[in-house]
């Protein structure tokens, strides 16, 4: 039934067993930033940190996976993904729920450090998977799923962390522990994939730097870079613009903000019925149209009902491009280099986050709040024309397009 509702219908029980083992990754990455935020006042308070120094909880987990994570692509193409992503969730696990065990900021900053490498071999897999395990249309639809699962975890993580963190700081953290046994179904479950390493390190390197010369490569990096830019710009001030201007209450917020993620769903969940007959590039450009148009309406929206609305349509855009963009990832990577082209769109993503919401801040000092909506809106409506281009010079440029699926005419 499930299967059917995302257009997973038909694949077989092997595939269904290492999806569960992809899924369940791609949930244990979200955990290790939504799971922490509510337990990080208990922790402050327990073990006598002060507020200027809880923040490195997060610093020390996210610096090894932006070094990291490249090279654990580049490592699953040449040698495969099957003990990276053992060894990956052993770590991940096990330090995760080290934590837990904590007396000393520390013993929490060291073991914190180790999950974020455990992290580093895991956020490139998380894509790399789905793609070994299928293709065309359904892999679309296996990556919609997965903004489905990311999103359902990304709203009921933060909830049991808080439930357990009321209990007790640490027992939160003891939910890693659940990786393990999923790194040791890894092995039994998901078969091995690895590029054609033949010519070694110099070749595979050759071809990965050859990703500049493919627009729709150079399409899908620039998307996944403008969409946490939009993200993190977009979310770190609403709330504040919100409060500012309309006195909102943290609990309509959270209301709001959970409108976006049903959007989201809406058009993650039939990502392989849209994309089929269609050219992933051309559906990422109309999410972020949506995106672009429901930001720029947000300084001009008399109640908060219709701020919710426009949220639910800056979902719709997002679930649209996030899936499709991956699509234009593993459809157009070149032979062999999956695993690096995606740790190189993770790294440009980390970029985004990073640099957003400190650029949206330097804006406020010129400027009043509404200035970043109309920024960011613009930014994400100007981006089209630019992602035409490219489109138009491959396609006069190239006899096909890369991926002859997308040269099939649409069914009648």
């Amino acid at each position: 039934m499930l299967g059917r509702a995302f257009g997973l219908a038909g694949i077989t029980a092997d595939v269904q067993r290492a999806l569960v083992v992809a899924y369940a990754t791609s949930v244990a990455v979200i955990m290790g930033v939504n799971l922490i935020y509510p337990v990080l006042p208990p922790m402050m308070q327990q073990l006598g940190v002060d507020e200027s120094a809880i923040g490195l909880v997060m610093t020390v987990y996210s610096a090894p996976t932006i070094l990291l994570s490249p090279v654990a692509g580049i490592l699953a193409d040449l040698y495969g993904r099957k003990l990276l992503l053992f060894w990956g969730l052993l770590l991940f696990g096990t330090a995760g729920a080290g934590v837990g065990l904590a007396s000393t900021l520390e013993w929490v900053l060291a073991m914190r450090f180790v999950q974020g490498v455990g992290a580093s071999a895991l956020f490139p897999l998380t894509i790399v998977l789905l793609s070994d395990l299928l293709d065309g249309e359904q892999e679309t639809s296996a990556q919609g799923l997965k903004v489905v699962t990311d999103r359902l975890a990304t709203a009921a993580l933060p909830v049991l962390a808080g439930v357990l963190a009321a209990v007790a700081w640490n027992s939160a953290y003891y939910l890693f522990a659940l990786s393990i046994p999923i790194a040791f179904l890894s092995l039994r479950w998901t078969p091995e994939h690895r590029g054609d390493s033949t010519g070694g390190v110099r070749q595979y390197l050759g071809a990965l730097r050859g990703v500049a010369g493919r627009p729709p490569l150079v399409v899908a990096f620039a998307a996944g870079f403008l969409r946490f830019f939009l993200d993190y710009g977009y979310f770190t001030y609403l709330p504040i613009f919100l409060v500012l201007t309309r006195g909102t209450s943290p609990v309509v917020v959270g209301g709001l903000l959970a409108c976006f993620a049903m959007g989201a769903m809406v058009t993650a969940s039939q990502s392989g019925r849209l994309s089929r007959g269609r050219n992933p590039a051309h559906l990422v450009c109309v999410g972020f149209a949506l995106d672009g148009l429901s930001v720029l309406a947000i300084p001009f929206l008399p109640s908060e009902v219709l701020v919710g609305v426009s949220l639910f349509v800056y979902g719709l855009g997002n679930g649209m491009i996030s899936p499709q963009q991956k699509s234009l990832l593993t459809r157009n990577a070149p032979a062999g280099t999956l695993g690096g082209v995606i740790a190189l769109d993770r790294l440009v993503q980390q970029i985004a986050k990073t640099v957003s919401p400190g650029l949206m801040g330097m804006l406020l000092l010129v400027s009043d709040i509404s200035a970043v909506f109309w920024l960011l809106g613009a930014l994400s409506v100007a981006s089209l024309p630019l992602a035409a281009l490219l489109l138009r010079a491959q396609t006069s440029s190239q006899p096909a397009l890369l991926d002859p699926a997308l040269a099939e005419p649409p069914p009648a």
